[in-house]
């Protein structure tokens, strides 16, 4: 009975031995950050790197994840700390909307190739939400004064370029039969394109749009090659999309030439304030790094 008590408590301290050494890569005033976390971040950069058929050193984008995890870490402490909470419903509504983009089944084969399940996606995703209310809030948004985005514009050195855009109205049909039946009637009667849409409209027979200003390189690269081609007033298709068939008209074009301010003032104000609260953060992570706790037993 002594014998068979000893060999148990041997056994015990054996495990206790073990569990002791088994150490998170990293804490950060005293919150682990996961091996299984890096692995992560790690199997999402390798699959950036092949696609451009590039070979990184692996010990290196190791460690250069972990001091980015760390910053992660060290912005969540704070956040909580400044009582930031992102809730459920706001995940939620997140996650749906990336459902209704991809569709299930795309959605499902994103998590399982990124080795996600829905817990741990959506875990991850309440950080990121975090961090984003956390940064953003190191600069308010009326930080940035008009004249400081004029002389953006003025001293930028190269000008502020608008792209070629048409102003169209676009027809959408769910098969090509149905685009090709309308080509022909309107080559038949000999029916005005505006007024034929409208017609198509009221009977329920297609998708009218008046699609507005757009550059052509938002289609595809077919469809684009032949809007680019058309002059005003002229109509083409159909031509196939994503989820149908397209007959279009151009109602005006607009070429290429530098933007006036006003036209590129919104896009301004979002790099000025992007880049100060950029600015903002890193000098606070600076100096949050010296102060906090930070254990690095990866090897």
């Amino acid at each position: 009975m002594i014998y068979h008590f000893g060999k148990v408590i041997a056994i015990l301290a054996v495990i206790v031995l073990i569990g002791g050494c088994t150490k998170p890569p990293a804490t950060v005033d005293g919150k682990a950050i996961s091996k299984e976390k890096i692995e992560l971040h790690m199997k999402d950069r390798l699959s950036e790197h092949k696609l451009q058929n590039a070979s990184p050193d692996e010990k290196k984008m190791k460690a250069a994840i972990l001091q980015e995890l760390i910053g992660e870490q060290l912005a969540l402490n704070e956040a909580a700390a400044r009582g930031i909470n992102i809730t459920d419903a706001e995940v939620d509504k997140e996650i749906d909307m990336l459902r209704k983009k991809l569709g299930e089944e795309q959605y499902q084969k994103a998590l399982k190739d990124k080795g996600l399940t829905p817990e741990s996606y959506r875990n991850r995703l309440r950080e990121k939400m975090t961090l984003t209310s956390f940064v953003e809030g190191f600069v308010k948004k009326d930080a940035i004064t008009e004249q400081e985005m004029r002389d953006f514009y003025k001293n930028s050195p190269k000008p502020f370029m608008k792209p070629a855009r048409v102003n169209m109205k676009v027809v959408e049909f769910q098969t090509e039969d149905a685009a090709n039946a309308a080509v022909a009637e309107m080559q038949k009667t000999k029916a005005d394109f505006d007024d034929y849409a409208k017609k198509l409209d009221t009977e329920k027979k297609a998708l009218v749009t008046e699609y507005g200003w757009v550059s052509p390189d938002f289609f595809s690269p077919s469809m684009a090659a032949s809007i680019k081609m058309l002059k005003e007033g002229q109509q083409g298709g159909p031509y196939k999309g994503k989820t149908g068939f397209y007959l279009v008209r151009v109602k005006e074009r607009q070429a290429e030439g530098i933007a006036e301010f006003e036209e590129v003032k919104e896009t301004i104000r979002a790099t000025m304030l992007q880049q100060k609260i950029s600015e903002a953060y890193m000098n606070w992570l600076e100096q949050k790094r010296k102060t906090a706790k930070i254990v690095i037993n990866l090897k």
